[in-house]
């Protein structure tokens, strides 16, 4: 697999980015992307981002993200996103689990508490569903 550990990408595709710093792509794309700092996304996109610190998204969109910091997107999409604070404008997220988020003019389709909601419904039909097929 080609990896690159530079920290900053303008108009090209790389497929994967790992870097213990800060990354910035602008205009461009990766399949992944893993760093131990922040990230900042301009007009760029990326299937799977896992940050250590903060994102920053303007025009941009990730499949997948795990950001151990705060998240601040604009005019984004994401389809999965795991954060501790998102700040969201004009924007769209498949699912949100953050315990603190400011949305403005964007949809969440399953936000936190829909996803406690799902999780506890999940959880007690496979118990129920064990409990019920079980051999004795």
């Amino acid at each position: 697999m080609d990896e690159s550990t530079t920290n900053e990408f303008a108009e090209g595709f790389v497929p994967v980015v790992r870097a213990d710093g800060d990354v910035s792509i602008r205009e461009a794309g990766a399949l992944a992307i893993v760093a131990g700092g922040n990230v900042s996304l301009n007009e760029a996109g990326t299937g799977a981002l896992v940050v250590g610190g903060d994102v920053t998204m303007n025009q941009a969109g990730s499949g997948n993200m795990v950001a151990g910091g705060s998240v601040e997107m604009n005019d984004s999409a994401v389809g999965q996103m795991f954060t501790l604070e998102a700040t969201v404008a004009e924007s769209r997220i498949g699912l949100l689990v953050a315990p603190i988020a400011n949305v403005e003019n964007s949809e969440i389709v399953i936000g936190p508490q829909q996803a406690i909601a799902l999780g506890v419904a999940a959880g007690s039909t496979l118990f129920l569903l064990g409990r019920l097929f079980r051999r004795r």
